[in-house]
């Protein structure tokens, strides 16, 4: 009996999407993980079959995947980029195994009537079985999350914790991740750990989240929390010179994410800090490797091609199960060890 993709999985140890990720030479693996699979399947024999093209038929299921950015970012390129692109690689690994035929509405504007998108999900004709949203299309208030939820329509959300609405959800644990970081950074022995945010930061689900949890963990880990050390500026190096007109004694930086971490580095460097040697900084989500690749950047991260996957898996199990109404997805976070954090100096 020939291989399976099962057979390769269990060989290295690793779930079926990594496997197909690995196989189809697409990103959002290590390298060295990519080569452990590449050897296991070597070592039985498995060939990938070439994907044959999905025939449309009466069973097929059209599913919309809306992604859009911020509404005050200019529009540009409104196609996925960075997290967003792996999430859709994820979606797409698993519709080429099953009946989903995807369309990407990435040009998804609130409130503007005239879009072809918006026409699309808001129209009385509902023209899609099921919903997945990414970016600044899963929003609480918006009308598109409102109207899935009294219609109680299959849809996922992605990278969202919404367990008061009736809509599913696939994300990483916020708390977990957090509790992670700061973990990290008292057992190198800082105490004085400084919160650093963008000011408009709490439009954000994940931020207020992020926030909470990082007070729970400065409590529990070092005994005390000190409103001080949450400082939020319009950007990196204007929350840095906060940081460091003020808070002299803080030994190290819990950023946000990784996106904000990179400012704030930028904004050490500018005033002549040193990372680690003069203060660490650790970051969320594992994005600086793709963001800038030179930078090792110490974070917490999840697999992001996992979340699409399992979000599209867990999508098509509701709309072909009437019984399954709705749930929430939490995948596993890492802290992933690089160079930005060491012990605090001596005497601080």
């Amino acid at each position: 009996m020939s291989a399976s993709m099962d057979d390769v999985a269990r060989e290295a140890g690793v779930s079926k999407s990594t496997v197909s990720l690995a196989l189809n030479n697409k990103p959002g693996i290590s390298v060295a993980l990519k080569q452990n699979v590449l050897q296991a399947a070597a070592n039985l024999g498995y060939r990938l079959a070439k994907p044959r093209p999905a025939l449309r038929t009466a069973t097929n299921l059209n599913i919309a995947i809306v992604h859009s950015e911020p509404d005050q970012r200019p529009i540009g390129n409104p196609e996925p980029t960075g997290l967003y692109l792996h999430y859709l690689n994820g979606i797409r690994d698993f519709a080429q195994t099953t009946n989903l035929n995807l369309t990407v509405l990435a040009d998804y504007r609130e409130g503007e009537t005239h879009g072809l998108a918006f026409q699309l999900l808001n129209g009385e004709r509902q023209h899609f079985d099921g919903y997945i949203l990414m970016g600044w299309s899963a929003r609480q208030g918006h009308r598109l999350v409102q109207q899935i939820v009294e219609n109680r329509l299959p849809a996922v959300a992605l990278s969202r914790s919404w367990p008061e609405l009736s809509i599913s959800t696939v994300s990483p644990h916020y708390g977990q991740q957090v509790n992670l970081a700061i973990e990290h950074l008292v057992g190198l022995g800082h105490r004085r750990i400084a919160f650093l945010g963008r000011s408009d930061g709490p439009r954000n689900d994940w931020y207020g989240l992020r926030l909470a949890a990082y007070q729970a963990a400065m409590r529990r880990l070092t005994g005390s929390f000190e409103d001080r050390f949450v400082i939020t500026g319009p950007t990196g190096r204007a929350a840095v010179q906060t940081l460091l007109a003020e808070h002299k004694d803080v030994t190290a930086i819990f950023a946000v994410n990784d996106d904000f971490a990179l400012e704030v580095i930028r904004g050490l460097h500018e005033r002549g800090c040193r990372v680690p040697q003069d203060l660490s900084i650790i970051g969320q989500d594992d994005m600086a490797s793709f963001l800038q690749p030179d930078l090792a950047l110490t974070t917490v991260g999840f697999p992001h091609a996992e979340v699409g996957y399992l979000a599209a898996s867990f999508l098509h199990q509701q709309i072909e199960t009437p019984a399954l109404a709705y749930g929430n997805l939490w995948v596993r976070t890492y802290l992933i060890e690089r160079s930005s954090c060491a012990a605090p100096k001596s005497g601080d």
